[in-house]
């Protein structure tokens, strides 16, 4: 007899970056980290600090407390356009100066660091001889 199994453990999952689904984890998991950078501690509110981030980033505070209590899968993804925008405002320059910081700091060969500017889309072209 021969071997019935259909190979089902072996199939590769791949997640498109256009899924809704994918969308709406990382504007949950977003929206989290805002609002964890912006609550105060004991006695403030979460509802406050999505008011203040409404304020601070023009994003509804309502598309933001949704993000904190509901699955992603029940919103569209129109509506998380904004919480991007916003995380990006708020960690898009600690992101660029531990980059910067990252790359002073290292003793790597000059090729490596110019392809590592090429992929972060600091230059036009990797230098390389």
């Amino acid at each position: 007899m021969r071997n019935k199994n259909r190979g089902t453990d072996d199939i590769m999952h791949v997640t498109r970056i256009d899924d809704p689904i994918w969308l709406g984890e990382e504007a949950k998991r977003m929206s989290t980290e805002l609002l964890r950078k912006e609550h105060r501690g004991p006695g403030d509110t979460i509802e406050a600090a999505a008011h203040r981030l409404q304020t601070k980033h023009r994003v509804d505070a309502s598309i933001i407390l949704q993000g904190w209590q509901r699955p992603a899968r029940e919103m569209k993804v129109s509506r998380w356009m904004s919480v991007f925008k916003a995380y990006w405002a708020e960690f898009g320059a600690q992101q660029a100066a531990a980059y910067e910081e990252k790359r002073n700091g290292t003793s790597a060969h000059p090729a490596l660091v110019g392809l590592a500017d090429f992929i972060a889309g600091r230059s036009a072209q990797p230098s390389g001889d």
